[in-house]
């Protein structure tokens, strides 16, 4: 149960209130790279940010859940910011939401049903378009980021690399770019997106790779990324399997080996920057060298 215990001053300019509360045996029902959610009552959740997550970006985030639930995407709708002990938390109320992990553990009808709503639901998403400038371009993100593979990787596959992200198509679709079972939540009989932070636009081969990075990339480096989700290594790779099958379904085995291929260039460029940016990480050389190797025998396949 919630408790409201006191009102304290906001971090940020030392005028605004901001009501405490406590999460105190309150079961987890999400989790994703900034914070963790809890269920705090029957119809209402808090997602409880890292330590290092600033106020500006929690509001950020906000606005941003605002935005996309306007917009049409199945998202909660986030009220007040409150503090978590001597974390930041955001309030989602009128929300009777379950883990998705749990439901595709129920049965194996349920398995494929949630896979198959699940890419229903990133092509509705995708099928949304931001207006120029209103979101994050991903393209541009991974253009961006190049650098951080460029020292890594000899210049005539670093050329080949640059000339494969070149040919993606500009896109104003509108992209998750985390998708996967932890930022997925089941409320009644309706599939629900959290965590919005990463909201961004581009072509849907950017959120294909971070499919395939949460399912098979991550999990093929340490197996306890699969245990994050829920799930054994195994049961990873399936699901990035059939999910790539059913975004793509009507397409033959090379176009999606193809598209796998050019999923997971993505998703370890993207990899590459972010463990590059975050020396804290355990393993986090490991990580970075094991997708620069992979990076390097796609280019290398590829001719």
């Amino acid at each position: 149960m919630i408790i409201f215990d006191r009102n304290v001053k906001d971090g940020a300019n030392g005028m605004n209130k901001i009501r405490e509360i406590s999460i105190d045996g309150c079961p987890e029902i999400g989790r994703g790279a900034h914070g963790i959610v809890y269920r705090t009552a029957p119809d209402m959740l808090v997602k409880v940010y890292n330590e290092n997550v600033p106020l500006d970006s929690i509001r950020k985030e906000r606005e941003l859940a605002r935005w996309a639930f306007v917009k049409g995407i199945p998202t909660a709708i986030p009220f007040d910011i409150v503090r978590v002990g001597d974390r930041y938390g955001t309030v989602f109320e009128h929300l009777n939401a379950r883990p998705s992990v749990d439901y595709m553990k129920e049965s194996p009808e349920h398995f494929e049903r949630f896979l198959r709503r699940s890419v229903e639901l990133m092509k509705q998403v995708h099928a949304m378009k931001a207006e120029p400038g209103e979101l994050p371009d991903m393209k541009q993100n991974t253009l961006g980021w190049l650098p951080k593979v460029k020292d890594r990787i000899p210049e005539e596959l670093y050329s080949k690399l640059r000339e494969i992200l070149d040919l993606v198509p500009d896109s104003r679709s509108i992209l998750h770019a985390d998708f996967h079972l932890k930022n997925i939540l089941i409320c009644g009989d309706e599939l629900m997106l959290i965590d919005m932070d990463t909201l961004c636009m581009g072509d849907p081969i950017f959120e294909l790779a971070t499919v395939y990075v949460s399912y098979r990339q991550f999990p093929s480096i340490e197996p306890m990324a699969a245990a994050f989700l829920g799930i054994d290594v195994e049961t990873a790779a399936t699901i990035c399997d059939r999910m790539f099958a059913l975004y793509l379904e009507g397409a033959d085995e090379e176009t999606i080996r193809s598209t796998k291929r050019r999923a997971q260039l993505f998703g370890c460029i993207r990899v590459v920057d972010y463990m590059d940016r975050h020396s804290e990480l355990p393993d986090r050389q490991r990580c970075i060298d094991r997708c620069v190797q992979d990076i390097q025998n796609i280019l290398q396949v590829a001719g």
